[in-house]
């Protein structure tokens, strides 16, 4: 077969791999909303049937669940963008001093896993061990009620805290890019600042904010780990932990068509919202802001308020990243949970650090999450490289849906995806993939398609045709062009796509939690989940501590490059 021929076969083979990748869990995932046998995998006409969803509409537990769901969503979102809001404002609008370090140091509370921070705040909250109420306690009497972090506000107020650094990275572009014509315009006529950003420039932000909101309302809609930590034992469900509660049940046999059902109604949800939030990107031109004339960004002066609004600023990264970090730091030394006193720190031990040397399957998890993370990293990048180069280069019948199928994952929540390759892996029993860190590291390259070809899209985008034009006369074989042309040009690209697809794979839970079988198949994610709930709270915070260093150093990588592009414009203004 010749050069042309071949190339002509592979984006066919790409796109089956991809609508196959995405469609077919989806299919099973279906399949099993209608199966009534008890055992996964059943679809004979005998099982098939609607039971399962009058089973789910007519419970008005079900209804319960979507309201918790509704208010913890919707809280979250507020309390996120608020923040986040307020940062970026005061980032760019305004002559806060030292925000050249809170534009690096936002970011970089991703190098703190959701499932962690939670459990810090447990540490701190919790009715029964929190070390806060215990100092409250001590201080005002054992009658004084403790602070109860068990609770839909504890939830709400830690998803949004976890929701800031990615709406503010969102957010910072659209505030730079204002022109302040306008602001201007309405100072010189008088108006109060108030009135002007209420008429003006709220109204120009809307589109993105909108569209922020949205995307957020998404990402706090597939959340787990933080639901799962604050809201199980508490018995206070969301759409994720119940269907985990459902398939994990110690008691019952799994009804595992019901979850499926469940996961319908979580699934439109998703696809509703990705749908509002694809149609508020396509309308964003309308509002468009940045003009052919020079502009600057007009600095408002806080004057006094400049030292207290960078008080704020620090409060919140000592809140997400140092308090979680230094809790957990304090844990990791102590024999047995105490709260801080003389007495505490005259006892630190390296008891819990020489536990996880001595347990042995930390360093199997170890071992599984580094195979896990690399292994899903690079078919990861791999994969969105591909797609992307038929998406954006080739003149392939099938590329507009070939670009929508890898987006598509992008719907579904981690929990959902999980129940889908569930089922998936099942069915396809000649392939020993259920249980297994394979089956996890497919689940993930899926989930992580939607971002990886964004950013190579937008990569390929940027080089001209003109260079593979001319490898081409020059008789560069096709192969000798990716490698001489393509990979120096996008090594930023693959490198950070790569990279940020570690930080994922490690932080999340939902996926690994619904595919491994056995401690044998653990990753960190599954035995700090175990480990936690066994009560191993020292070692919990042994293992945690590490990871975030870990976390934070792979953070700090993809972050040097951005905060020296920006030094200058933040650093003179």
């Amino acid at each position: 077969m010749d050069t042309a021929a071949r190339l002509q076969l592979w984006p066919h083979g790409l796109f089956f791999l991809v609508l196959f990748l995405v469609m077919a869990p989806l299919l099973f995932l279906v399949l099993g909303s209608f199966s009534t046998a008890r055992l996964p995998g059943d679809f004979s006409l005998s099982t098939m049937g609607v039971a399962n969803y009058f089973k789910v509409y007519s419970d008005p537990g079900t209804y319960e669940l979507l309201t918790n769901t509704v208010i913890y969503v919707a809280g979250s979102v507020a309390l996120g963008i608020s923040l986040a809001f307020s940062l970026a404002w005061l980032v760019e609008r305004t002559n806060m001093p030292g925000k050249i370090w809170v534009y690096a140091g936002v970011p970089m509370t991703l190098a703190v896993p959701g499932m962690l921070q939670a459990m810090a705040w447990v540490l701190l909250l919790s009715p029964r061990i929190g070390m806060v109420n215990r100092i409250l306690k001590d201080l005002f009497g054992p009658e004084t009620p403790p602070i109860n972090i068990y609770s839909l506000g504890g939830m709400i107020f830690l998803e949004g805290l976890r929701l800031v650094p990615t709406a503010f990275l969102m957010l910072v572009p659209l505030l730079r890019s204002m022109d302040p014509a306008l602001e201007e315009a309405a100072a010189i006529s008088g108006a109060r600042p108030i009135s002007a950003a209420r008429k003006i420039t709220f109204r120009l932000l809307a589109p993105g904010l909108v569209a922020v909101m949205i995307y957020q309302a998404m990402t706090a809609l597939e959340v787990f780990e933080i639901p799962g930590i604050l809201g199980l034992p508490a018995g206070i469900y969301v759409f994720s932990t119940k269907i985990y509660a459902i398939l994990r049940s110690a008691t019952f046999l799994p009804v595992y068509g019901q979850a499926n059902a469940l996961a319908m109604v979580y699934l439109v949800l998703a696809v509703v919202t990705t749908y509002f939030y694809s149609r508020m990107i396509s309308r964003a031109e309308r509002y468009t802001i940045i003009t052919g004339k020079g502009y600057r960004p007009r600095q408002l002066d806080l004057r006094g308020w400049r030292y207290p609004a960078l008080g704020l600023a620090l409060l919140f990264l000592f809140l997400a990243v140092v308090l979680p970090f230094l809790v957990f730091l304090y844990t990791s030394f102590l024999p047995y949970l105490q709260a801080p006193s003389l007495a505490a720190l005259s006892g630190l031990t390296l008891k819990n650090y020489r536990l996880l040397i001595e347990y042995g399957e930390v360093g199997r998890a170890l071992t599984n999450t580094l195979v896990m993370v690399l292994v899903t990293a690079t078919a990861t990048t791999l994969l969105s490289f591909f797609v992307s180069l038929v998406v954006v280069r080739s003149s392939f019948w099938g590329r507009r849906l070939l670009d929508q199928l890898a987006f598509m994952p992008h719907a579904i929540p981690g929990i959902v995806m999980g129940i889908a390759f569930f089922w998936l892996f099942l069915k396809l029993d000649f392939l020993p993939l259920y249980g297994t860190i394979w089956a996890m590291s497919i689940g993930f390259t899926v989930s992580f398609l939607s971002y990886g070809t964004r950013s190579m899209n937008a990569a390929l985008l940027q080089i001209h045709k003109e260079l593979e034009e001319a490898a081409y006369v020059s008789g560069a074989a096709p192969r000798r062009m990716m490698w001489r042309i393509f990979f120096p040009l996008m090594l930023p690209t693959l490198a950070g796509v790569w990279i940020w697809v570690i930080l994922h794979a490690v932080r999340v839970a939902g996926i690994p939690l619904m595919l491994y079988e056995g401690p044998s198949n653990q990753v960190l994610a599954i035995l700090i989940w175990n480990m936690w709930d066994e009560g191993y709270v020292g070692a919990v915070a042994a293992i945690g501590n590490l990871l975030m260093i870990s976390l934070l150093l792979l953070t700090v990588l993809v972050r040097v490059a951005g905060f020296r592009r920006h030094a200058v414009q933040l650093g003179g203004a």
